[in-house]
């Protein structure tokens, strides 16, 4: 009977015990279970922002690379004459991404790729059409974008005796009126190349250059300066009006030359460029068969070159201006007025945008490098008007494409014994 209790006992306590570990264990089971739970919803928001911040790692990059994509411009057609050194810059030429970036790669029969721009200084014997195209590598040599043109290479064509002489109109602002590239061009057809125009102090070097006028000025008839009257205003209309300008002037051009934008520079070019067109358009209606040609309007300096432009009287206006704003405008217009003219009949663009040197086409001088410094800065003096040497490459691209019309038969110069001269 003992032994019976003492059994039951003993078996009871057993369970006991095993109820209590089996306790434990659910317990444990529980503790780890709910450990497990907490991990995993951990886990599930670590996953969750991960997720976003993947996502927004991706339209960061997605935004970079439609920021940071570059934009490559060359117009369709670049002229340079035989003996003339012509270089096509990689900062005037690429917008959007800073140049130093990448590598400019310049492919052509003729001319070198140099480090920072396409040179070319054609003989008598290379003259033809030569197709030149950029390809721009990024720094895993991998082709970011590329452009094309076509170079005409062509006679000095004003050096040949049998060439007469042309006369010329150019509708300017200032880079016009201050004439630098008017006389250069004069000197390089040996005067034969003779500018016409209501303003100036010589004949010969004529224009029609007012500083600080716009496109839109020209069309809407705007007084400027000092002058009673814009010479191309219809008083009857008030408007832009090519053949009352040359009934009441007497001037009767070969050519007709529209060097204007630099004023009235917008992000958008739309207006810009509208309106020279519209100046082009007036002057076709007119007189459907002269040979009309449009300039490009020129880069800025860098923006030291900007930062001295505001110390010059009458261009306080430009307090704060920054280059590459400034840049991006004329890069812009360029663009849209080669998109717009390029397939206009007896319209002829001068590329002098892309064939120009911001760096060194501007006048120089010194400064300190600090206030209390002996040590100078060599810097441009001003942003907007080059030097001769700025007008010297502005002049070599008008020249160069007067050459490329008379090579090709599209304009007649008059034989140098009907001029008298």
């Amino acid at each position: 009977m003992i032994k019976k209790r003492v059994f039951t006992l003993i078996l009871m306590l057993m369970i006991v015990v095993s109820c209590v570990t089996e306790a434990l264990v659910i317990r444990d089971l529980k503790t780890e279970n709910q450990q497990l739970s907490e991990q995993l919803e951990k886990l599930n928001q670590d996953i969750s922002v991960n997720a976003s911040a993947i996502e927004e790692v991706n339209d960061r990059m997605e935004t970079k690379a439609e920021v940071e994509e570059p934009r490559l411009f060359l117009p369709k057609d670049i002229y340079v004459y035989a003996g003339a050194v012509m270089e096509i810059y990689n900062d005037c030429v690429c917008c959007g991404v800073n140049p130093e970036n990448y590598d400019f790669y310049w492919e052509c029969e003729i001319g070198d790729c140099m480090n920072d721009k396409f040179r070319i200084h054609p003989g008598a014997d290379t003259t033809g059409d030569y197709d030149l195209t950029l390809h721009l590598y990024d720094y895993q040599l991998k082709e970011a974008a590329s452009a094309r043109t076509t170079i005409h290479v062509v006679p000095d064509m004003f050096a040949d005796e049998s060439t007469g002489s042309l006369s010329m109109v150019t509708i300017g602002d200032s880079l016009s009126a201050s004439t630098g590239w008017i006389s250069y061009t004069r000197y390089l057809s040996g005067e034969k190349l003779y500018h016409m125009g209501t303003l100036g102090d010589e004949e010969g070097f004529m224009n029609e250059g007012r500083p600080g006028i716009t496109a839109g000025d020209y069309l809407l008839g705007t007084l400027y300066g000092m002058e009673s009257d814009n010479a191309f205003t219809n008083p009857q209309t008030g408007e832009f009006d090519w053949d009352y300008y040359k009934r009441t002037t007497g001037i009767d051009p070969d050519v007709v030359q529209v060097f204007l934008g630099t004023n009235g520079l917008d992000m958008d070019p739309s207006d810009n460029a509208g309106n020279i067109v519209e100046i082009v358009d007036k002057i076709r209606e007119a007189d459907k068969d002269i040979q009309i040609l449009v300039v490009e309007p020129v880069f800025p300096s860098d923006q030291d070159g900007m930062a001295m432009q505001q110390n010059i009287p009458g261009f306080e206006g430009l307090h704060g201006m920054w280059s590459l704003t400034r840049s991006t405008m004329v890069f812009n217009l360029n663009s849209e007025l080669d998109k717009r003219l390029s397939d206009y009949e007896n319209v002829t663009i001068v590329p002098a945008g892309v064939m120009f040197d911001r760096d060194y086409g501007f006048g120089r001088s010194e400064i300190n490098q600090n206030p209390h410094s002996d040590a100078l800065k060599n810097v441009p003096d001003q942003g907007i008007h080059p030097s001769q040497a700025g007008y010297d490459q502005i002049g070599d691209a008008v020249y160069a494409a007067l050459c490329y019309l008379i090579n090709e038969g599209k304009i007649e110069t008059t034989p140098m014994e009907e001029t008298g001269e």
